[in-house]
């Protein structure tokens, strides 16, 4: 096994997460081997294991920057002055349908995957930061009187069905998908507002 200096670990590190941000973009956790990141990244098969336990490792922390990047800028979406909140669930829907890492965790194969090479801990830490995450900004809104005064869990939970609903295009039917998806999200929206909603600007 090859040694590297501290500056070349962290070169050949980078490559591996870039080479997992295309590969797994394309093909998906399951379709792709160690063997093709490596590849990609250009480096013997058996270094990859310095570096990540597994292909599903390194899948998790391309996944968890992904997630960084893309609740900053739910955050950006969900501060807009002027802004409903049937717009803001647009907004945060069209975002989460744009990238493919967030597509693939609604896939339970994936999940599966996951749950079955990474410590359980973990993922529970994982799957959990989206109440800490959702939970400040809805309090916030909610005393700012944007939200009606429900309980900040149930409406993230809504929040989360409406993302599940959103990837069963197949399901509901492409002819209805779009009108339903917009008349679900304006009745939302209706609902959760409240009475300071329009002074928002």
């Amino acid at each position: 096994m090859p040694k590297f200096s501290e500056k070349e670990k962290e070169t050949i590190r980078l490559k591996l997460l870039q080479a997992g941000r295309e590969q797994f973009a394309q093909w998906g956790l399951k379709k792709t081997s160690v063997s093709d990141l490596t590849k990609a990244a250009g480096i013997a098969q058996g270094s990859f294991y310095l570096f990540f336990a597994s292909k599903e490792e390194l899948y998790f922390e391309i996944l968890q920057e992904e997630e960084r990047k893309l609740r900053s800028k739910i955050e950006a979406s969900f501060a807009k002055t002027g802004q409903t909140f049937a717009q803001f669930l647009r907004e945060a829907l069209a975002l989460l349908e744009d990238n493919p890492y967030i597509r693939q965790m609604y896939d339970e194969e994936l999940m599966e995957a996951l749950f079955r090479k990474l410590p359980e801990e973990k993922l529970k830490e994982h799957f959990t930061s989206d109440e800490d995450f959702f939970k400040p900004l809805i309090i916030n809104a909610q005393e700012n009187g944007w939200l009606i005064r429900k309980k900040p869990e149930t409406i993230i939970s809504l929040i989360r069905s409406l993302v599940l609903l959103s990837f069963q295009k197949r399901t509901i039917g492409a002819e209805h998908y779009e009108e339903t998806m917009d008349l679900f999200i304006e009745l939302i929206g209706q609902g959760l507002s409240g009475k300071g909603a329009e002074q928002r600007d």
